[in-house]
């Protein structure tokens, strides 16, 4: 009898290893064989049209600046595969494109059977379906500014669109990258490069009040900026350091001494 109910007792340790050894993949590993879990679409939060920056440009107090973004191949309609524009003395401007924008709430949703888990980065999804319609040298702020502290987050702040606007961040905020100083000096050229641009929407106007990010999917973003001789000196927040939101670089001017 005793060796009856230790035999019962081995083969639910067994049993129960050999439950756990097939339940431990679903809880951290990226493949289970027993069940696993996918990011899946639960409804629809909010959908318009609005015009998406793909290039987000500042220029130097009294230098010049130009960029460059290049989008994949039928990202776009109409074989749009790139934008630019220029603009200076401390201006600052953008191009992009028309596009209809669907946000939707997602959620982890469990699956019997083997399968590769996929988790939700964030509790809504943004979808872009780009119509074209490109925009091209639109001003952010006009010239004279010393800093791109006080920079718009919006593209037309006084819209008032059903579907709220597109914003981003692309003001100065801090120097994280060396400076730039043209005193007792030559002009100086130099060029930036980012891979990515984050933007929200606000879903002010839906039945959920709701600020949502995404990353516009760009192959890559060039820019060029110029820097007058002996002029002064620019502080560089640069905005595709690590944990920025993307794009080139903000300035902060201070004048030689």
């Amino acid at each position: 009898m005793v060796s009856r109910r230790l035999k019962i007792v081995g083969a639910s340790v067994v049993a129960c290893a050999i439950g756990l050894g097939l339940l431990l993949p679903s809880v951290i590993g990226g493949w289970a064989p027993v069940l696993h879990w996918n990011c899946e679409v639960l409804g629809e939060v909010g959908a318009g049209t609005v015009q998406i920056p793909g290039l987000l440009l500042n220029s130097p107090f009294e230098g010049k600046a130009w960029g460059n973004v290049t989008y994949a191949s039928g990202f776009i309609p109409d074989n749009l595969v790139g934008e630019g524009t220029q603009d200076s003395d401390g201006g600052a401007a953008w191009a992009g494109f028309e596009s209809n924008v669907t946000v939707f709430s997602v959620g982890n949703e469990t699956h019997w059977g083997p399968g590769t888990n996929t988790d939700c980065g964030s509790a809504r999804e943004v979808q872009l379906t780009p119509i074209g319609n490109p925009s091209l040298g639109i001003p952010i702020m006009g010239p004279g500014n010393v800093s791109d502290a006080n920079e718009p987050t919006e593209l037309f702040p006084s819209a008032g669109a059903s579907f709220d606007q597109i914003t981003f961040s692309n003001g100065f905020t801090h120097e994280n990258s060396p400076s730039v100083s043209t005193c007792n000096g030559g002009a100086q050229s130099l060029v930036a490069a980012s891979s990515y641009l984050d933007l929200w929407i606000h879903l002010g106007s839906s039945a959920e009040n709701v600020t949502v990010a995404f990353e516009l999917p760009v192959v890559g973003i060039a820019f060029h900026y110029w820097f007058p001789p002996d002029t002064g000196v620019w502080q560089v927040d640069s905005l595709s350091a690590p944990g920025g939101p993307g794009g080139g670089w903000a300035f902060s001017y201070s004048p030689c001494p």
